[in-house]
């Protein structure tokens, strides 16, 4: 059967992207790591705090465009607590006042100009933290692009360093093919790490003493290709440091298992997973959000409602698409940021989220949500006070 001629131009016009795309990225290759080490590592700096120095470190990777913020604190403080000392790394420059206040809870503030996106700020923290440790017991690679720790979360610390592996992740990504959401009903939920494109999400890693020790994965940050290209960032860094220890043969997994999360879904009613349904985020998915609305308003079976979720989920990944389920039925403690400004109705789900979270810092991260509302998605509907 002859492929219809809408489908032979969009597999043109992407394959004509990707030859435009290979001169530049080519180049990003092989000179802008050299670049970056030459020209702009110069200008970083590294501060002393004064959490004194640990056997478990923690990177803590921050885009402070709007100042140091309650939930930097918080994320600090928790990490503290749990015997990490914070190593701060600021992709914007601090003033004074900010400066400070981060260094009475860290062990080391660094600043860098932004190059490489989270992956060009962790290798300035990894590379950091290597020159000043000769030998780490557990590290931990964080950045605000999520929140945490949610009110009412499990610690997530303690879980990942209970599973004793030597890779552990909040979240993982594209553990399952992603599926035609017209074709929702044919899913056959299967999540495994030899996906194509499976990942561990960037936003939350832990690693073991013996993997941050090897030469192999200092190795890996030392050559580590910079680019300020995000999808190439994205697959270099979040599919790249994945495979990268799988095939070196280190011990992995996440504190969120999904691969009997079909069978999880089945035991609820029919009420509660359309309410489900209805919760789930899909930001700049078009398709996806309507199939999932047709689904909600027509569903009469369990089925096609786990089965849209699920579909959903390995389309988006399940920290974007399903955080109120995951927070509630697992103890998740991320809430990723950028669905607050992607899309409008994603941004309304996040804000009634954050409403729920209780305690004081349920409101610290309520106004910080209200505030990005209203500073990066202007073209949405204003939301009341």
């Amino acid at each position: 059967m002859s492929l219809p001629l809408w489908k032979i131009k969009r597999e043109l016009k992407r394959q004509g992207r990707q030859l435009k795309n290979i001169g530049p990225r080519l180049a990003s290759l092989l000179f802008s790591r050299t670049y970056y080490d030459l020209f702009l590592s110069g200008k970083k700096t590294v501060t002393e705090g004064q959490i004194p120095k640990g056997p478990k470190v923690a990177v803590y990777l921050i885009f402070p465009s709007s100042g140091i913020l309650g939930s930097h604190i918080e994320a600090l403080r928790y990490l503290a607590q749990n015997g990490y000392a914070p190593v701060v790394v600021s992709n914007l420059p601090l003033d004074e006042g900010d400066l400070e206040h981060l260094r009475a809870h860290a062990h080391l503030v660094i600043q860098r100009p932004n190059y490489g996106y989270d992956f060009g700020g962790y290798r300035d923290g990894v590379l950091e933290v290597a020159a000043r440790h000769t030998s780490v017991e557990r590290f931990v690679l964080l950045n605000d692009s999520a929140w945490f720790p949610l009110p009412g979360s499990r610690n997530w610390l303690a879980d990942a360093e209970a599973l004793e592996l030597d890779f552990v992740g909040a979240a993982t990504n594209y553990g399952h093919t992603r599926v035609d959401p017209k074709n929702f009903r044919d899913i056959r939920w299967h999540y495994s790490s030899n996906h194509r494109n499976f990942h561990y999400c960037s936003f939350a890693l832990m690693m073991s003493g013996k993997l941050f020790n090897d030469k192999r994965f200092q190795r890996f940050w030392k050559s580590f290709p910079l680019t300020n290209d995000k999808t190439v960032t994205v697959r270099r860094g979040e599919i790249g440091l994945t495979k990268w220890v799988i095939q070196q043969g280190f011990s992995h997994g996440s504190t969120l298992d999904i691969a009997a999360l079909d069978q999880r879904l089945a035991e609820y009613g029919i009420d509660e997973l359309r309410a489900i349904a209805a919760q789930t985020l899909m930001p700049q998915s078009p398709s996806m959000k309507e199939v999932l609305e047709d689904t909600v308003r027509s569903a009469e079976s369990k089925e096609d409602l786990v089965n849209v979720i699920l579909t959903a989920i390995a389309r988006k990944g399940i920290s974007y698409a399903q955080p109120r389920l995951i927070h509630r039925d697992y103890g998740f403690a991320f809430l990723k940021k950028s669905p607050l400004w992607l899309d409008e109705d994603a941004s309304n789900l996040t804000l009634a989220f954050t409403r729920d979270l209780e305690g004081e810092f349920g409101e610290v991260l309520q106004t910080e949500a209200l505030d990005l509302r209203r500073t990066r998605a202007a073209a949405f509907a204003p939301v009341p006070d």
